[in-house]
């Protein structure tokens, strides 16, 4: 198992990432400079979240895969900073659908992570291709409930999250479907072939860094071969 930064940040030996939390922090600092105080409000917002599965990790003492905070800033100002204060869910109709396929293709990862905890991340006695269609169905009921909420606070504030209505909705379950699709299969492929497909990674990142919720979960080989003992 390859040794985890211990820093706050997770930055250090990363230029990129540390470029990118540099950058968030000062969005804040300049717009509260300069008077835009809601832009303020949002990039604050941004770091905050960020650093939730940090502050996680302080209290419960699980850990995650490096880079998963920068991951989880990154989609926040492209939600909320460009998207909502720069306007891009406006000027591109592709934004928000690809927020919505990257939402869903982790979320996948998340309901496989929930499964595995029946059997300690051993060896489920089913196929690996149920386990991700439980996780697919996992990211599905996100994405609506999601969708539920947009509605509501449309109804009881008079916002315009759903923004064309039901057209709106049904493309973003439909970008959710496409963003489930693939994140299933990229956790079958992985499990099944130790093959490292785009979005499949978190899983076993999170799995081997935490033995003490996962005992059973086996260590990847050095070649790179499926895990031993999980089921195809």
């Amino acid at each position: 198992m390859s040794a985890i930064s211990p820093t706050f940040f997770d930055i250090r030996g990363a230029p990129i990432r540390s470029l990118i939390w540099s950058f968030a922090c000062l969005v804040p600092v300049v717009a509260a400079a300069t008077g835009a105080w809601l832009t303020a409000l949002a990039g604050a917002g941004c770091v905050i979240l960020a650093l939730l599965p940090k502050a996680f990790t302080r209290v419960s003492g699980l850990r995650f895969p490096d880079g998963l905070c920068t991951g989880v800033l990154v989609f926040c100002m492209a939600a909320l900073l460009l998207g909502e204060m720069a306007g891009f869910y406006g000027r591109f109709w592709w934004w928000d659908l690809g927020l919505h396929v990257v939402a869903s293709v982790v979320l996948v990862q998340v309901g496989a992570a929930l499964v595995l905890l029946v059997t300690a991340g051993g060896r489920p006695r089913t196929a690996i291709w149920i386990l991700a269609t439980l996780a697919f169905g996992f990211s599905m009921m996100v994405g609506a409930c999601w969708e539920i909420f947009e509605f509501t606070i449309d109804g009881l504030f008079g916002t315009n999250a759903q923004r064309s209505g039901l057209p709106d909705t049904m493309w973003d379950l439909v970008a959710d479907a496409v963003g489930a699709t693939w994140g299933a299969w990229a956790v079958n492929r992985r499990l099944t072939h130790g093959s490292a497909p785009p979005g499949a990674g978190l899983l076993p990142g999170w799995m081997t860094l935490n033995p003490i919720v996962y005992p059973d979960w086996p260590e990847w080989s050095v070649e790179g071969r499926a895990p031993r003992g999980l089921a195809r």
